[in-house]
């Protein structure tokens, strides 16, 4: 008999995964094996198969050739209280496991984590990467993951397990980092001190993680553009003029600028409006303060004058009468 994941032919058991993705299995799909004296199990390198009776894990079967012996099952053998060279068939379950190494599964956190940093207490970021993950333990796994599976039981099923705990030590880990700046330089020695500490969550499960690869580490948008803010501030170095440059990317970000020659207005009109406010305030002060240095000729030399006491006219100092009005200084 041959179905698509193993092998039942004259009394030898076999499986094969060609996905590779099948972290267990059980022959026949469906219903019982028929164990005769005799009866061969096969199990390939990288697998390691669980006779399952009445319930009970009975023989746990490393890799190798196994023919169906009172002898060779010694726990079968007092479960099913069997006698030499048995004529009637044994029924049991045959779960295949594969301990090979599943490589390249993804990970990332589903809501930001909040992590404390120097000078900044409360961050939240997002973490993603992958991970290689394999089978240690069939038993574990079995009596605590499998449950009522009746045939196959895939990696996929496992992800959230593994992300789950990821996303508990993520944060612990985070903490060695000493500031914001250092957070992606450090994710290769974050990586290689989370995988101890998620291994151990994953081991009553039988489970372990191989490697950890931590791809991006970033904080929420709104800390992106508050960096992104102080960056800018500090490089331009002047508020009123960082205001300005503000502004002015708000203008261009709405749609004020040439489009073959015409002009296109678009996007938020309330943001539009508030930069061109922006602007206009700014400049507005600038000039009444360039006004208010000018003396009467445009110089910037609003010390040099002051006003005539009769008619309010500029007057230079030193002058002894006003060339308005002709009233005396005094």
């Amino acid at each position: 008999m041959q179905n698509d994941q193993g092998t039942i032919f004259k009394g030898i058991y076999e499986f094969e995964d060609s996905s590779g993705s099948l972290v267990a299995a059980k022959l026949p799909v469906t219903g019982t094996a028929d164990l005769y004296s005799g009866t061969i199990i096969i199990v390939k390198p990288n697998q390691v198969a669980l006779f399952i009776y009445q319930g009970q894990i009975a023989e746990i079967l490393p890799p190798g050739n196994h023919q169906v012996k009172t002898g060779n099952f010694p726990i079968l053998t007092r479960l099913a209280n069997w006698q030499f060279d048995f004529e009637s068939p044994l029924r049991c379950e045959i779960w295949f496991f594969s301990t090979s190494v599943f490589i390249g599964r993804r990970w990332g956190t589903p809501d930001p984590m909040i992590c404390g940093f120097s000078g900044m207490p409360s961050v939240p970021v997002r973490g993603h990467g992958i991970y290689n993950v394999a089978l240690k333990d069939p038993k574990k796994f079995y009596l605590t993951l499998m449950g009522a599976k009746t045939s196959f039981y895939d990696i996929s099923e496992v992800e959230d397990l593994v992300q789950s705990q990821i996303a508990q030590f993520l944060p612990k880990s985070l903490s060695a980092v000493p500031d914001l700046a250092s957070l992606n330089k450090s994710q290769g020695e974050i990586s290689k001190e989370l995988v101890p500490q998620v291994n151990q969550g994953l081991e009553p499960y039988g489970l372990a993680l191989e490697s950890l690869q931590i791809i991006s580490l970033v904080p929420s948008q709104e800390v992106l553009e508050a960096l992104d803010a102080k960056v800018a501030l500090n490089t331009i170095g002047n508020q009123r003029e960082y205001l300005l440059y503000k502004a002015a990317n708000s203008l261009d970000a709405h749609g004020i600028g040439g489009n073959g020659g015409k002009e296109t207005i678009s996007g938020d009109s309330m943001q539009l409006m508030m930069g061109l406010m922006l602007g206009q305030s700014f400049m507005g002060l600038d000039f009444r303060q360039k006004e208010k240095n000018m003396g009467p000729a445009g110089e910037e030399t609003a010390e040099r004058w002051k006003a005539c006491p009769k008619c309010t006219a500029p007057v230079k100092l030193g002058d002894k009468f006003c060339s308005t009005c002709g009233g005396e200084i005094k």
